[in-house]
Order: structure tokens, then C-alpha cells, then sequence
């Protein structure tokens, strides 16, 4: 192992891996509609699979084990992106149409087992192949530099250049060339007829599979999600990660949203949308405006809809010179403007059902964007409407966005249910339905579907009241630490899935987690006081939860706070390994380990405790990630080092491996949809503190 081309094998290792749970990351995500849930079951999942593949490949003893390894990878890759695009066309589901609890968990297990097990295998197959005395570090180390070159490839070379089924063909090419070099057999090359045969017959397949028959005229792979467009006769429909964004030509809506946004102001002049259709633009211009600034984040998104644009009077709005088209994140466009710019700001995207989309729906946003808004400035949104009754989980969607609207504005007015409208400002609003009757008229504008009289109807006295009495009665405050998102997906779940189980989650509050805890944690202290071998144990399951709980609280809180963690969850997670790695190599050769593991419980504690305060800078989120990795990778080498038995190490990875499963686990379905990630920060805390009392309590071992 002193060459470089010694070291290759174990890299490519760790390249693939993570490039592969990137691509299965991102591909059910867009599978289950953006719901950013299924990023802690897929990971939990991931977890399991590749702990019970080390574990089987630690008994195997076939000569060429280590190189079949990189075969089976090989071929297992394109047709578990396969299996993962035929989860929706073998439930039956249309586009838009939710996946139930049961069988996001059922399919997210299936897909997964195949590949991750093989992956699995690997590493204790590479440490045989090695066959020097510390091969296990060095192999660890190798691998997982690996995994920190694939994120940073994936983030900044792959990522929106790249189809999914290309990266996997090249993966499994990469792959079987390793397997060549590792054994020196070329015949092995006349493998690569299988992947190739996978690409060019199933390719198109692929493409297809998630729309349920239905032929996309269109799918791009962005830096911020998959794009489809669906096509059905004269009207385009575009999909983001499978959720529906926006459908062209579709007057009526546009009509709508305009007109009735534009009554509430006596005279805009300055209008700012955010996302949707570039086909309500040309409505915006039937008044004498002087600038509409039409802002989307993705590049992509807005050359697919410049293109799809049928209609000359939406092509002639676009090359308008009063509008201007910025291809920025909204929120960080609002937050360096920081002036009062704005006589209306209309948000125009879809329903909050993801927490990329609903950080514009936020207490915190609204903050920032009464900032740009002039003294008589409007903001309106379109939240879900309705027929009738408004059902529980729309209440509950909608009341958060309505309360949290009222936290920031002095005057909040609502429409009757059919048409889902909300607008807030500081300054008193007319909502008297005869008063914007009369200022539609007097704009003498000509419009194909709307009319005055739908004024009436969407302000009807009594149908207002019933909306905001609806929607008053949820105390929700939604924020950008605690989404209403996570907790809207949790009741979608349970009404799709209709079991008793996720009724009886949505009810748990926070002395139930309490009182659970206690149950728990009381018959633990009992049995691990002053008992060195369990304290090391309970500190190292504890490390497992931890690490993976925080991890998956940044992920979320990224994407909360920024949106885009689909292009960046590759470095999020690449930071992560890099830390383990650097921890685990620090602290291999400490003499005092029990003192050290106790100091780096306190630095867990510490920094879970306080990294929220440090939220508000993207970069602090990398330098987190990296911190938390560097300790969970130290912890693991100093409850080794405790142990004083090498044979342990095994029972100590099994630990922590329960232990990061129940943290994605656990969190993903309980803590963050219920009770935010700020709570579950102070969860880690309170199970850590816990863990570093037992250490406490060796007094003559730490000291």
C-alpha cells in the first residue's frame, strides 16, 4: 500500500458511495413530491443495509470477493435508479398525487436493499484484500477522502450537467475498469455490454416511468431538481421534483391572481412576483405600472417557459422593457434590497407542501418582505382553496401561514374558501367587495374570463368571516426552524395512509416525549452507573444518534433557510465525512481516552446548543457540519481507545450504527415535523448531557 495506484481501489469506494446516495437522495426526493422527510428514512435505510452488508462481508472468505464487489456495484446501479422511478407507476399514481406513509417506507426499503448491501461489503472486503495489519485505517481514511472528492464532484461538476442515467452508466464503467485493474483481467471489460444495454434500451423508459404513461415533451436535470413538462394537447404543465408548479396557458388563473391582487391597491406602480408563470405578466401590464421585476432562482425553469410561451401577447410581455426577469433566489434578493421598493409583492408558487417552498411562506420571510414594501404596500398569496368545508389538514396549512401573516402585519384580509387568497399590509386594506368592484370598473381593463361580480362572491361577508375564524383557530406560528411543512406531510401521510398509527403520532406532544424519555432513560442510568464497559457503550450509541440527528437537523434547516439543499446536500454530506475522518484520525493514539470522550461529550453539547444562534450564515452551516463530524469520528476512536479491547471494535460500530439509524429515523417522523429542529438541537443536548454524566460518574477514570 506505499503507491498511489495501491490506494485507488479504496477511493473509487468512497466516490461511488457517495455519489450513488446523492443520486438515490435526490431521486426520492423527486419520487415523493420534495417531501424532504423521506431524507431521513432514505438515510436510516441506507444505514441498516450497509451495516448488515460489513457485517456478511466480514465472514466471507472468496478469493475475489473485493473484485466481484465492484462488478455487482456496477450492475446494480442503473437498475436500482430504475426500481425508484417505477415506485409511482407501480402504486398507480398521477402526477401530483401523494405517496402514503406505508409506502414510502415499503418502497424506500426495497429499492435501497440491493445496492446499499453490496456497498456494504466493501469495506470489510477491502481490508482482507489489503492484508496488512492496519489496513482497517488506513482503508477507512482512504475511503472516506473518497466520499469527500464524489460530494464535491457531484456539487460543483455533476450536478445539472448530468442525467441520471448517464452518471450511473459512467459509474458502472468506472467501476468495472476497477475491477480490471484490481485483478488484472481484461476479459472482465466485455462486462460493460450489460450497463451499455441498460442505457440505450431503457433509457427513454426511465424517462417516462414516473408519469404514469403520460410522455414528458421534456425532462432537465438542474441544479436545484428535476424538470419535467407535461404536455396534454394545447397546455404544458411543469413539474419540479414531481410537484406541480405551474400550468400554461391558463387564463382563468391568471386573470384571477392579478386582478384581484391589483384591486386591493389604489395605484401600484412598482409590482414584484415571485415564481409561477410568465404568462400572468401580461396582465400586470394592462395597468399603467412603471416596473414588474419577475423573479425564479432557477435558470432552467425560466428558459423551459420562455420557450413554451404560445400566445404573442405573453411573448411581447416578457421582452416588455417595463419587466425584468432576475434569476435569483427571492429571499436573497429581498434581504440586500432592504429598502422600501414594492407597492405589491405577489407571491405566486405553489402550496407549501415542501420546506424549499414553504420558507416563502414564514414569519421570517414575511419580516423581510415588509422591509421592501412602501408604506402602502401590499403582500398577497394564494393558499389552498376550497369547495366547502375546510378539512383539517388545510386548516392547518393555512392557519400557520395566516397567523404567521398576522405576527408581522398590523391588517390581514382573507377571501371566501374558493378562492384562497390572503394580502397583508401595515396600512388599513379596503376589502369592502363594492368599493374594488367599482375600482376594476374604472380601470376599464379587458379581460377574457374575469369580471367585477367575482368580487362579490370572493368577499361575500359571510363566507370571510368563516375563513378567518377557520384559520384563527390554529396557533401555529410558521418559521423557518419549525416549517409547518414537515408537520402539513406528516397529516398528509396519515390521510392517505388512514392508519391508526400516524392519528396516534400526530397526537404525541412534548411531555409525552418527557415522560417516554424518562421511562427510558432511569432503567439506563440504573444499569450503566459506574459501569465502565455500558457507560462506553451507552456513550457511543448516543454519538450514532447524535451525529446522524444533527446532520439531518442541517440538511433541513439548510433547505428551510436557503432552498437548495437538493444541489447541495453532496457537500453537506461530503463535510460530514471529512470530519469523521479527521476525528477518527486525531484521536487515535490519545493516552487518556476516557478524559478525552468525556470533553468531546461537552463539545456536542455545546455546539448543539448554540448552533442555531449561528444559522443565519451559510458558510457557519458547512463549518458546523464539519465540527460535528470531526467529534462523532473522535468519539468513536476514544470509546475504542476506552475499551482496551481491539475485538470490541466491532460491537461498538454495531452500536453506533442503532444508534445513527434511530437519529435519522426518529427525528424525520417524530421530533422535526412536530416540534421543529430547534427542539430537536435540544434533544441532542439533553441525551448527550445524559451520557456524559455516566462518564462523570468513573470519577477516578476521567480525572
Amino acid at each position: 500500500m506505499g503507491h498511489l495506484n495501491t490506494f485507488i481501489p479504496f477511493i473509487v469506494m468512497g466516490i461511488t458511495s457517495m455519489i450513488l446516495q446523492i443520486t438515490v437522495l435526490r431521486l426520492l426526493l423527486s419520487t415523493f413530491s420534495g417531501n424532504e422527510l423521506d431524507i431521513g428514512i432514505t438515510l436510516s435505510f441506507w444505514l441498516i443495509y450497509v451495516g448488515l452488508g460489513s457485517y456478511v462481508g466480514g465472514r466471507i472468505r472468496l478469493r475475489h470477493a473485493f473484485t466481484l464487489s465492484f462488478i455487482v456495484v456496477s450492475l446494480l446501479a442503473q437498475p436500482t435508479v430504475l426500481m425508484i422511478k417505477a415506485i409511482r407507476p407501480a402504486l398507480s399514481l398521477y402526477p401530483g398525487e401523494a405517496v402514503s406513509f406505508t409506502y414510502t417506507i415499503l418502497s424506500t426499503a426495497i429499492s435501497l436493499s440491493p445496492l446499499c448491501f453490496v456497498i456494504g461489503l466493501q469495506f470489510p472486503l477491502a481490508v482482507s484484500y489489503a492484508g496488512t495489519r492496519d489496513a482497517a485505517g488506513r482503508i477507512y481514511s482512504l475511503e472516506a477522502l473518497g466520499a469527500f472528492i464524489g460530494g464535491v464532484l457531484f456539487t460543483f461538476v455533476i450536478s445539472g450537467r448530468l442525467g441520471v442515467m448517464e452518471l450511473c452508466f459512467s459509474l458502472a464503467l468506472i467501476n468495472i475498469f476497477m475491477a480490471v485493474y484490481i485483478s488484472r483481467k481484461k476479459i472482465i471489460t466485455l462486462l460493460i455490454i450489460i450497463p451499455l444495454f441498460f442505457y440505450i434500451s431503457l433509457c427513454k423508459i426511465s424517462t417516462s416511468l414516473p408519469w404514469h404513461g403520460i410522455e414528458p415533451s421534456q425532462t432537465v436535470e438542474s441544479r436545484y431538481g428535476e424538470i419535467t413538462v407535461i404536455q396534454v394537447r394545447e397546455q404544458s404543465s411543469i413539474y419540479v421534483n414531481g410537484q406541480l408548479f405551474f400550468t400554461y396557458p391558463d387564463i382563468p388563473s391568471e386573470e384571477l391572481k392579478a386582478h384581484l391582487s391589483m384591486a386591493f391597491h389604489p395605484s401600484p406602480s412598482k409590482i414584484l412576483v415571485i415564481g409561477g408563470s410568465p404568462g400572468s405578466l401580461k396582465e400586470f401590464l394592462k395597468y399603467p405600472v412603471d416596473g414588474i421585476d419577475f423573479i425564479e432562482l432557477n435558470l432552467k425553469i425560466v428558459e423551459l417557459s420562455s420557450r413554451l410561451l404560445s400566445q404573442q401577447e405573453d411573448r411581447d410581455a416578457l421582452k416588455d422593457r417595463k419587466v425584468r426577469i432576475i434569476v435569483e433566489d427571492a429571499r436573497r434578493f429581498i434581504k440586500r434590497l432592504k429598502k422600501p421598493t414594492y407597492d405589491l409583492l405577489i407571491l405566486n408558487l405553489p402550496q407549501p407542501s415542501t420546506a424549499s417552498i414553504n420558507r416563502f411562506y414564514t414569519s421570517d420571510f414575511f419580516r423581510e418582505a415588509r422591509g421592501i414594501l412602501k408604506d402602502n404596500g401590499i403582500l398577497t398569496i394564494t393558499i389552498s382553496s376550497s369547495t366547502g368545508y375546510i378539512g383539517r389538514r388545510m386548516q392547518t396549512a393555512s392557519g400557520s401561514i395566516y397567523n404567521s401573516l398576522k405576527s408581522v402585519f398590523k391588517y390581514v384580509g382573507v377571501t371566501a374558501q374558493e378562492y384562497g387568497g390572503l394580502f397583508a399590509s401595515d396600512t388599513p386594506m379596503n376589502t369592502d367587495p363594492e368599493t374594488l368592484e367599482d375600482r376594476f370598473v374604472q380601470r376599464a381593463l379587458k379581460t377574457r374570463y374575469f369580471n367585477q361580480y367575482i368580487f362579490r362572491d370572493a368577499f361575500s361577508p359571510l363566507d370571510v368571516d368563516y375563513v378567518r375564524k377557520r384559520l384563527s383557530d390554529i396557533k401555529i406560528i410558521n418559521t423557518d426552524l419549525q416549517p409547518s411543512a414537515y408537520l402539513y406531510n406528516l397529516m398528509l401521510w396519515a390521510e392517505v395512509h388512514g392508519g391508526k398509527a400516524l392519528h396516534c403520532l400526530l397526537g404525541i406532544r412534548g411531555w409525552h416525549i418527557i415522560s417516554l424519555s424518562g421511562v427510558i432513560i432511569i432503567p439506563v442510568l440504573f444499569l450503566t452507573f459506574r459501569r465502565k464497559r455500558r457507560v462506553i457503550y451507552l456513550s457511543i450509541f448516543t454519538t450514532g444518534f447524535s451525529s446522524m440527528a444533527f446532520m439531518l437537523a442541517i440538511i433541513l434547516a439548510y433547505q428551510a433557510l436557503y432552498g437548495y439543499v437538493y444541489e447541495m446536500i453532496g457537500m453537506l454530506s461530503a463535510i460530514f465525512m471529512i470530519g469523521l475522518w479527521a476525528g477518527a484520525s486525531l484521536c487515535r493514539n490519545i493516552k487518556n481516552a476516557l478524559r478525552l470522550l468525556f470533553y468531546l461529550e461537552l463539545m456536542t453539547i455545546t455546539l448543539a446548543f448554540t448552533s442555531t444562534i449561528f444559522f443565519k450564515s451559510e458558510f457557519l452551516f458547512y463549518v458546523f457540519n464539519l465540527l460535528f463530524g470531526t467529534i462523532a469520528g473522535g468519539q468513536f476512536s476514544t470509546a475504542n481507545l476506552s475499551m482496551g479491547e481491539p475485538e470490541m471494535a466491532g460491537r461498538l460500530y454495531g452500536l453506533d450504527l442503532i444508534g445513527s439509524f434511530l437519529g435519522a429515523f426518529i427525528p424525520s417522523i417524530i421530533l422535526i415535523p412536530l416540534f421543529g429542529i430547534s427542539h430537536t438541537l435540544l434533544f441532542i443536548v439533553g441525551i448527550k448531557t445524559i451520557s456524559a454524566v455516566m462518564i462523570v460518574s468513573l470519577r477516578a477514570k476521567v480525572i
